[in-house]
């Protein structure tokens, strides 16, 4: 039985953070994010909740039922009476990623490493800035595919 009166769905407070400043900041229907033991999606009523995450894709369903997607990096979110904090070293809006710039970025990052040589520090800078450049890619990749309507299509082979 209708009443004619539809009931308006919950939503999430979600400010997504660097270092450099708020990336996103706004109402969401849910948030996916990469922790560290897998994927986790956050709905409203969520119990609260603190997890680690590892570098890759974060995703929020805005109200208009519209995704926005970030390649984010390590970091951590919480999630606490409807309010969900995402901080992380570096966000990216997928929409905006410069393909040819990570590209550049991981050719870069892959001559550094065979340069490091037995220097560890080098050798960890350049492996962090791969792995960065390579979820920019990804991310970058998956989105274009979302936009086309081709997301069963893979992404293309990186390198």
């Amino acid at each position: 039985m209708s009443t004619g009166v539809q009931t308006e769905r919950k939503r999430l407070g979600v400010r997504l953070l660097t270092p450099e400043g708020s990336v996103f900041e706004g109402q969401a229907y849910m948030v996916v994010a990469p922790s560290v033991e897998g994927e986790v999606g956050i709905l409203p009523r969520h119990a609260p909740l603190i997890a680690f995450l590892r570098m890759g894709e974060t995703r929020i369903k805005l109200l208009d039922d519209t995704v926005q997607v970030f390649a984010t990096t390590e970091g951590y979110f919480s999630i606490e009476e409807d309010q969900v904090m995402i901080l992380v070293e570096q966000a990216e809006d997928a929409s905006t990623i410069d393909r040819s710039r990570a590209e550049t970025a991981l050719r870069r990052a892959e001559e550094d490493l065979s340069a490091a040589g037995d220097d560890d520090v080098a050798r960890t800078a350049a492996e962090s800035a791969r792995r960065r450049a390579e979820n920019r890619l990804s991310v970058a990749d998956k989105d274009s595919s979302r936009s086309t309507g081709r997301a069963d299509l893979p992404a293309p082979p990186i390198g």
